[in-house]
Formats: structure tokens, sequence, C-alpha cells
């Protein structure tokens, strides 16, 4: 399973580099980046094609945007977790700086799939399949609410924002999240009985952070309505 394969690789690495990706976050970037052309370049001019198996699986990961995705579901689980243990204590210090790694990587796929996708939805939009269609223009709102949310993660961006409005931005990431599901279930719905074990992975780890968000929100909530009855006591 893909997902699965790609969480615990992004869980290692990052486990492993925090302390590297904290200190030398722009070398980490740079790297990604240059992740980024490669793929574009390999895949553009079909050298997977020639790959030995283990290394086609592990550049399919990054080229169907499954790295980007785990990346993506760890940063927002840190949101819901607790905080108070030293592993996911490590994993929150970089939580920008995944944040900003995992769009690096989303840019691959969508250079890589949107070069074709996008093309094809303007020119000839109304010969693709309809979960095709409707994936493309999820697609495109998802690159419309990740680019904001990109830029204002570097702290250079966000120290010149009014904290409120950093904040107010930064819940883009709510709604960016559900529509990721979205765009992924469109895309397994294509084939269902082919896909049935990844669309109950992801639909078990999206229904799990909805359950623990909601949680979170409910006990934020109950904390407010104490604190607020307390100083009327």
């Amino acid at each position: 399973m893909n997902l699965i394969a790609g969480l615990l690789l992004a869980l290692v690495f990052y486990g492993a580099a925090a302390d590297l990706m904290k200190k030398y976050s722009r070398a980490f970037y740079l790297c990604f980046y240059a992740l980024v052309l490669l793929m574009v370049v390999l895949y553009s001019r079909g050298y997977d094609q020639s790959m030995p198996a283990g290394l086609k699986f592990v550049t399919d990961l990054f080229h169907r945007g499954v790295m980007a995705t785990a990346t993506f579901i760890i940063v927002m689980y840190l949101g819901v977790v607790r905080k108070h243990n030293a592993v996911t204590r490590r994993y929150m210090r970089i939580r920008g700086e995944m944040s900003i790694v995992g769009c690096l990587m989303a840019l691959t796929h969508n250079i890589l799939f949107g070069s074709h996708y996008f093309v094809a939805f303007f020119d000839q939009g109304a010969f693709m399949p309809m979960q095709t269609r409707i994936a493309a223009v999820v697609s495109m709102a998802l690159i419309a609410m990740m680019i904001p949310l990109f830029v204002t993660s570097f702290p250079a961006v966000r120290k010149k924002m009014k904290g409120k409005s950093w904040k107010n931005l930064q819940r883009l990431a709510y709604p960016f999240y559900m529509l990721l599901y979205a765009h992924v279930m469109l895309l397994y719905s294509m084939a269902p009985e082919k896909n049935r074990l990844s669309i109950i992975v992801y639909t078990l780890v999206y229904v799990a952070y909805a359950v623990l968000r909601l949680k979170k929100a409910l006990l934020s909530y109950l904390k407010r309505q104490a604190a607020s009855g307390a100083s009327l006591a």
C-alpha cells in the first residue's frame, strides 16, 4: 500500500533528520527543489521506464504525490495530538519546515500531471471522464490554497504579517486537507475494486483526524466556558 509506505518513509526520514532540518532548513529546501526538477526530467523524458523495480517504486511515491500527501498528513496530525512527549515534540519543532517540503514535493506531482491533465481539461475537457474533470478542478483549487500556505510558512514572511492575519490565513489548511482527500477519492473512484484497500486506508486516516480535531475543538470550547464561568464567579 503506497500511503502506508509513504507514511513510514516520511516518519523515519523526518524523525532522523529533525535536528539537521531545523538547523539547515535552506539546504533541505534546495535539495527538495532539486528533487522536483529531477523528477520532472526523469518522468517527462520516460527514463522511469528503465528503472529497477525497487527504485521505480520509491520514485513513484514522489511522482504520484504520495510523499507530499504523507507529509501533509503528518503535519495535520501534529495539530491534534498531544505534544507532551519527546516523539511528538521532535516532529512538532519542524512542522513549518515539513509544510514547506510537502509543498515542494507537491509541485513535482502538479507539474508532471498538470502538464497533461490541465492542458487536456481546457483543450478537450468534454472528452475527459467526469471524475477526471472534477479532480482537475479540485487540484487547481488545492494549488490556489497551497501557494499562500507555502509562502507564509517561511519565517521571514511570517514575521512581516500580523499574528491574527497569519492565523486566519493558516485556517486554509483545513479545507486544503479535506479537498486533498476528495481529490484522491475521485481518482480512486474510477477503479474502486482495484483501489479498495487504498480507499479504506485513506478514509480511516481522515476520519480519525476529523474525530481528533472535533475532540480538540470541544475541549478548547469547554475550557473557555469554564474560564468564563470562573471569571464571573
